[in-house]
C-alpha cells in the first residue's frame, strides 16, 4: 500500500483483506488510517486493540475510544489511559455508547481535583451533564461563571445550587444577574427563598413574584424582618396607601 489516504479509501473487502495481511507489522499511521476508513468494523476494531505493540501508541488508543465500531469492553479498557482534555471531548460525543460515556465521566470526575483553575474552567464551558454536577459546587465562582454558558446547564441544576446550604453567596449574585437565568420565576423564587442571597439580591426578585407566593413569603417563619419591610412597601407601592397590618391581612386574603 503507497500511503495512509489509500487505506483511507479501500472497500470493504479490500481493507478486511489488508488487515489480514498487514496487521503483524502495520504501523501507528497505517492503524489510524485503517480506523479512519468508513467500513472499519468491530472485528477490525477488535482486531487492533487487541495489538499491545499498536495500543502503545496513544492515538490508537484515542481513536478507539472514540470510534463507533469499537467493542464496548475494548472502549473501557483505554478510557482510564486518555487525558482529561480528550476525555472532557469524547464526554460529549454522541456515537460513543452510554456506558463508555458514564465510564469517561467517572473519569473526570477523579481527575478534577488535580486539574487547574484554567482546565477546570475550560471543563465547564463545554462538560457533560454529570459533570455539571460536580462542577456547581466548585469553590472557585469562576468556574461557575463558566458553567452558566455550558449549553448542558438546565434550570433544574441551578435550582439545586441556589437551595443547597453549601452554595457561596457570590454565586447567588451570579445567578441574579445572568441575563439567561435571572428571568426564570422558579429561580427568581429560590433566590429569595434562601438566606444565604445577598439583601439587595433577594429584594430585588420580590417585584417578579405574584401575590400568593408574596403572601406565604411574608408569613414564612424563616422570612428575614428585611424581606418582610420590602414586602410590606411593594403592598404600599401598589395601593398608595401607607402599609398597616389590616392592609396586610386584606391583600392576603384577596387571594
Amino acid at each position: 500500500m503507497d500511503s495512509t489516504a489509500e487505506i483511507r479509501l479501500l472497500d470493504r473487502r479490500a481493507l478486511a483483506g489488508y488487515l489480514e495481511e498487514s496487521l503483524p507489522r502495520m504501523g501507528e499511521e497505517e492503524a489510524l488510517a485503517v480506523l479512519a476508513n468508513p467500513h472499519c468494523t468491530a472485528a477490525i476494531c477488535r482486531a487492533i486493540g487487541h495489538s499491545p505493540r499498536l495500543t502503545l501508541h496513544y492515538p490508537v488508543r484515542l481513536r478507539l475510544v472514540g470510534h463507533r465500531a469499537t467493542p464496548q469492553g475494548q472502549a473501557l479498557k483505554f478510557v482510564n489511559h486518555l487525558y482529561w482534555a480528550d476525555l472532557l471531548r469524547l464526554s460529549v460525543t454522541m456515537h460513543i455508547a452510554p456506558p463508555v460515556r458514564r465510564a469517561i465521566d467517572v473519569r473526570l470526575a477523579t481527575l478534577l481535583p488535580a486539574l487547574t483553575l484554567g482546565e477546570r474552567i475550560a471543563a465547564a464551558k463545554r462538560c457533560s451533564r454529570d459533570l455539571i454536577g460536580h462542577l456547581l459546587f466548585d469553590p472557585e465562582p469562576r468556574v461557575f461563571s463558566a458553567l452558566m454558558i455550558n449549553p448542558r446547564l438546565v434550570e433544574d441544576d441551578l435550582i439545586r445550587l441556589i437551595s443547597s446550604e453549601r452554595v457561596l453567596p457570590e454565586k447567588l449574585g451570579i445567578v441574579a444577574a445572568d441575563r439567561k437565568w435571572s428571568c426564570r420565576y422558579a429561580i427568581r423564587m429560590a433566590l429569595v427563598l434562601n438566606s444565604a442571597t445577598p439583601r439587595s439580591v433577594a429584594a430585588g426578585q420580590l417585584r417578579y413574584l405574584n401575590r400568593q407566593d408574596l403572601s406565604e413569603l411574608y408569613e414564612r417563619p424563616g422570612t428575614s424582618t428585611y424581606i418582610r419591610r420590602c414586602i410590606e412597601s411593594l403592598r404600599n407601592v401598589s395601593t398608595g396607601e401607607r402599609p398597616g397590618g389590616k392592609e396586610l391581612l386584606q391583600w392576603r386574603s384577596d387571594e
